[in-house]
């Protein structure tokens, strides 16, 4: 029985979460330096101790209506294979511990939306949290645009 950790977040009123391997930090909101010529959902860059993160607003770039300003809007610091990214989400919720058997494929007919960024769905008492897999949700075109926007 093999278990895994995962860091809830919420975007609307929805959870979602990704692996806790992947997190580097999490920390508060700040403005991000805008970044010409990068995709819209690319809020910009952070320089956090010297080391610059692009930002990725998830909300935008799951095509979901922009929040209003917040003090809760977090940004989930990750290492992916050789890029570092920031995702912008609306709240950090918990640090879950799940056994894998909880966690579901997402249901065959959403494969051709944005489900192709879902890597599990855990369904546990009332909730549903959608697991994200992060290498998806950042394809090959999006890192070289990261990667360009950091240097």
């Amino acid at each position: 029985m093999a278990i895994k950790q995962i860091v809830v977040f919420k975007l609307l009123d929805q959870e979602y979460s990704i692996d806790i391997m992947r997190v580097l930090e999490i920390v508060n909101y700040e403005p991000a330096r805008k970044v010409p010529e990068v995709p819209a959902y690319i809020e910009g860059i952070i320089n956090l101790r010297g080391t610059i993160y692009p930002i990725v607003n998830l909300r935008a770039r799951l095509h979901m209506p922009q929040p209003e300003a917040t003090s809760d809007i977090k940004i989930i610091l990750m290492h992916l294979e050789e890029n570092k990214v920031g995702f912008m989400v609306d709240s950090v919720c918990e640090i879950l511990t799940v056994d894998e058997e909880e966690i579901e494929k997402a249901p065959h007919m959403l494969e051709k939306y944005e489900s192709k960024y879902i890597e599990g769905i855990i369904k546990k008492e009332d909730r549903i949290i959608v697991i994200f897999n992060v290498e998806l949700l950042v394809g090959e075109e999006d890192e070289k645009v990261l990667l360009e926007a950091a240097e």
